[in-house]
């Protein structure tokens, strides 16, 4: 049986399990319910993604099960992790949350690189867009400046911070 770590806003939530059952393979994404949403399982790998569903809530914690062929995982190359996206937020607005290293969330070196001296931030997702808010600090460069003309100016968390949207890996304005 093979596991991935299942990630949530960002942060190790959980894990998905995978056993291979003759030419199908059971995968199981499972993680405590932080009761605020409805969300969405999904296992990634180097070469794409694949849905596995709603999570159900079921004794304090989420989960979905799926059984798919074993070429379908096979084709997503090798496994990076699992990840649970809010497709619905209960009560409103996405709350923002802390993260000390906004450069692990993506795969890009150009993010990765350009985000890496940032050791706070600030991060929400609203449905599949991600919204990155990074301090605008008075003495320092402009937060990801070869995007400036998408960022916006808005205080987060008591900050002033230049929030940025992202679809993926793609960076979109707003």
């Amino acid at each position: 049986m093979e596991r991935v770590k299942l990630c949530c806003w960002g942060e190790n939530a959980g894990e998905v399990s995978l056993r291979p059952e003759g030419s199908r393979t059971t995968i199981r994404a499972s993680m405590e319910d932080p009761g605020d949403g409805l969300y969405r399982a999904w296992l990634v790998g180097e070469r794409g993604e694949l849905a596995l569903g709603v999570m159900e809530p079921v004794d304090g914690r989420l989960s979905a099960c799926r059984r798919v062929y074993r070429r379908d995982v096979e084709g997503l190359g090798p496994l990076l992790r699992g990840e649970a996206r809010c497709s619905f937020r209960f009560g409103g607005e996405t709350p923002w949350r802390e993260t000390g290293c906004p450069a692990a969330m993506f795969r890009t070196p150009f993010l990765r690189s350009r985000l890496g001296r940032f050791g706070r931030a600030w991060h929400r997702r609203e449905g599949e867009r991600l919204e990155l808010a990074l301090p605008l600090e008075a003495a320092g460069p402009f937060p990801l400046e070869a995007l400036f003309c998408l960022g916006r100016l808005e205080r987060v968390e008591g900050r002033e911070c230049v929030v940025y949207a992202f679809q993926g890996e793609e960076p979109v304005g707003w």
